[in-house]
């Protein structure tokens, strides 16, 4: 659910002291973690503030002690976002485990709004925490996250979330987004309310059986931002409409916008 070490650009950790010390791989190993947006020359880290949050959340759900104050992951955090130097977005991940943490970011070159989908059946062990699940990575791995996504297919034929991202599904004026069983996402947090203005928004399963009726399938999450679904060809679906994609995309931009602007301020 985020890059491999290997395509990292810059690698930072620190022991329980705050004494630095090299990254290891964190892949199945006891922690959290989250993935921000960098974006910009000495820029703000994108919703720290509410990834800080649910990092706390995820370590308590995991029942995994955090050694740190969360302030000074923050503060680690903006000291590394201030010394970017490049225009270009990056993707930051953070990682807690019991005994460390570390920060590592890799580049994140636009990939566009489209994606292919591929069906992967799995399911999280604790799908409400942002664990090192290294099963999912591994899968993740084998995809070109440039231009795939996996759809992540419960034994019921439940389609709760991406293996990077939360979903939404548009049937007509109502666009239905899984709120159980999944992780609760940042960037669809953020993007709801201001697509509820002018559609139903309706938080329930959604099945592979209801995908004919389903128009556009969107991704959201901090690496992709909003993208939409072309196609899952495993069961023959394509997206026959992108209303709905460019409309998120917009609202999203604006979104951001306000927030760098508050924190520029």
């Amino acid at each position: 659910m985020a890059a491999n070490s290997s395509e990292t650009s810059s690698q930072l950790a620190w022991d329980k002291d705050l004494g630095a010390i090299p990254c290891v791989n964190p892949w199945g190993v006891p922690g959290a973690y989250t993935t921000l947006r960098l974006e910009g020359k000495a820029s703000h880290p994108l919703f720290l503030e509410d990834h800080l949050a649910r990092l706390e959340d995820s370590l308590a759900r995991l029942q995994v002690t955090c050694p740190f104050d969360l302030d000074i992951i923050g503060e680690k955090i903006q000291a590394l976002a201030a010394t970017r130097t490049e225009d270009n977005p990056s993707l930051l991940r953070v990682s807690v485990l019991e005994e460390r943490f570390q920060l590592e970011t890799r580049p994140l070159p636009f990939s566009g709004h489209w994606m292919e989908g591929r069906l992967l059946p799995y399911v999280r062990k604790n799908p409400e925490a942002k664990s090192l699940d290294n099963q999912l990575f591994d899968h993740v791995t084998q995809l070109n996250r440039g231009s795939e996504e996996a759809l992540l297919l419960a034994p019921d034929g439940q389609l709760g979330e991406g293996s990077t991202s939360n979903l939404i599904f548009v049937r007509g004026e109502v666009l239905v987004s899984p709120e159980t069983n999944v992780l609760p996402g940042i960037t669809l947090a953020k993007l709801l309310p201001a697509l509820a203005k002018q559609y139903t928004v309706e938080r329930r399963p959604v099945h592979l059986t209801d995908l004919p009726e389903c128009t556009e399938i969107l991704a959201t999450g901090s690496g992709k931002e909003v993208v939409g679904f072309a196609r899952i060809a495993e069961v023959g679906w394509r997206a026959s409409a992108e209303t709905v994609l460019h409309l998120a995309c917009k609202l999203y931009a604006e979104i951001k916008s306000q927030y760098l602007s508050s924190r520029d301020a």
